[in-house]
C-alpha cells in the first residue's frame, strides 16, 4: 500500500504541475520572451531556466519519495537535452568564430 500511496502522489503531482504550468508559468514566461525578444538568446535563456526548475521538481518529488535512480535519469536526460539544444542554437555562431580564427592564423 505505501508504495501505492508514492505513486498516486507522482501522478497527483504531475497534474498539478501541468496546470501550473499552463496557466501560470507559460504566460510568464511568453511575456518575457515578449519583452527581452530584442536580445540574442532570450528565449532560449528563458526555456533554459524554465526546464530547470521544472528539473529540480521533478528531482524533488522522485527523491521525496525514494525513487533516486529515477530522479537521476530524469536529471541526466535534461541537462542533456539542454547541452544538445544550446549546441544546435550556437552552431552557427561557432562557425563564424572559427571561420575568424583560421582567418587570423
Amino acid at each position: 500500500m505505501g508504495k501505492l500511496h508514492s505513486i498516486i502522489s507522482i501522478i497527483f503531482f504531475f497534474l498539478f504541475l501541468t496546470q501550473v504550468y499552463q496557466f501560470v508559468l507559460y504566460p510568464l514566461f511568453s511575456e518575457l520572451a515578449s519583452v527581452t525578444n530584442v536580445l540574442p538568446y532570450s528565449k532560449l535563456i528563458l526555456y533554459t531556466a524554465l526546464l530547470l526548475l521544472f528539473n529540480q521538481l521533478i528531482k524533488a518529488i522522485l527523491e521525496e519519495q525514494e525513487y533516486e535512480a529515477l530522479s537521476k535519469g530524469v536529471d541526466i536526460a535534461v541537462r542533456g537535452s539542454l547541452i544538445l539544444l544550446w549546441i544546435q542554437q550556437l552552431k552557427p555562431a561557432m562557425s563564424q568564430l572559427t571561420v575568424l580564427l583560421q582567418k587570423l592564423s
